[in-house]
């Protein structure tokens, strides 16, 4: 007998990125304990995917929840800064 798998797909979330980055921030501990190194994708501030490539956590998650809105963020100690050159115009 056939069985169909039925995809679970969350209502869509009215989240901003303001919430999101403070949920990131306030599980902080917990997920330098867990996931130190890798990213972890929350939605409505739970953890629902970690990986170490960002971009292929983020294809796995748009597989498997569709088009919502996630925050992806690696954790660690301290957040890496990147430093990019301002663009210029030339003449």
């Amino acid at each position: 007998m056939a069985t169909s798998r039925t995809q679970h797909t969350p209502e869509p979330s009215k989240e901003s990125w303001a919430t999101a980055e403070r949920a990131f921030r306030q599980k902080r501990a917990h997920l330098l304990r867990r996931y130190a190194g890798q990213f972890v994708a929350l939605y409505q501030g739970r953890v629902v995917g970690h990986g170490a490539d960002d971009e292929d956590l983020a294809r796995r998650m748009f597989e498997k929840w569709g088009d919502v809105p996630f925050y992806i963020a690696k954790v660690e100690k301290e957040p890496t800064v990147y430093e990019l050159p301002s663009p210029e115009a030339v003449c």
